[in-house]
């Protein structure tokens, strides 16, 4: 048998190709396509900064590290839309706590993706964190935003901000015909700033009134057009 630095270097193996390799469990030498060898270091990988969901815990009690689940497991196939609250073991294998990241999305948008695919994703507020049973286990709370795709057992799942539902939404109106009163539909989900400048470029004060997150009324003591700024 040649030696096997006689043999010709392949820099672009194939999925299926074997390698030669030992079983440290026995000492035998054994065949390992480079397909397995690649999913396994994937996986490795993955468990280090990611959350794999589990619809039945081998071992009910704790709930394995470094994993997301539903409060009484099952699932496989739910749609983004439909969930409100997933449950987070933040003890992740490689023995790091990842509670304090997480406690920097609460009250942010997050998105929820998973690492194999990244078609398949849920974007959430996340409104709380809650621990469970004064343990690792934490009860996420969330609030569906939009989503592809649904939750599929054992993948491993990110979760991170969401730079694009959490960049800095702005509206900008024109009241065409002057008014002493402008109702503004603006759709930003939240209380934004005003300013408010008329056709001339020049800033007028009036007084705001918010009806909710999406619309306000802003009222004036002489009627006049122009626009308003919304951040």
């Amino acid at each position: 048998m040649p030696i096997i630095s006689s043999y010709k270097l392949n820099n672009t193996p194939e999925p299926s190709d074997i390698l030669i390799g030992t079983d440290v469990s026995n000492g035998q030498t054994k065949n390992f396509n480079v397909q397995s060898l690649s999913n396994e270091a994937i996986n490795n990988y993955l468990k280090q900064i990611s959350w794999q969901f589990i619809v039945q815990d081998p071992d009910p009690d704790p709930r394995p590290e470094g994993t997301i689940s539903f409060e009484n497991y099952g699932g496989a196939g739910t749609a983004w839309n439909t969930i409100n609250s997933l449950y987070i073991n933040t003890n992740m294998v490689t023995a790091l706590n990842s509670l304090p990241y997480l406690q920097r999305l609460v009250n942010l948008n997050v998105i929820i993706n998973d690492r194999r695919d990244i078609s398949r994703y849920g974007v959430y507020t996340l409104n709380s964190l809650t621990q469970v049973d004064s343990s690792s286990i934490y009860e996420m709370d969330l609030t569906f935003i939009l989503g592809n795709g649904v939750l599929t057992a054992l993948q491993y799942y990110s979760i991170q901000i969401d730079s694009v539902e959490n960049a800095d939404k702005h509206f900008e109106f024109t009241q065409g015909t002057p008014s002493t009163q402008w109702d503004i539909v603006h759709n930003l989900s939240k209380f934004p700033s005003i300013s408010v400048v008329d056709t001339a470029g020049t800033t007028v004060i009036g007084s705001y009134d918010y009806i909710n997150a999406d619309r306000v009324t802003l009222n004036f003591s002489t009627p006049f057009a122009g626009k308003a700024f919304l951040n």
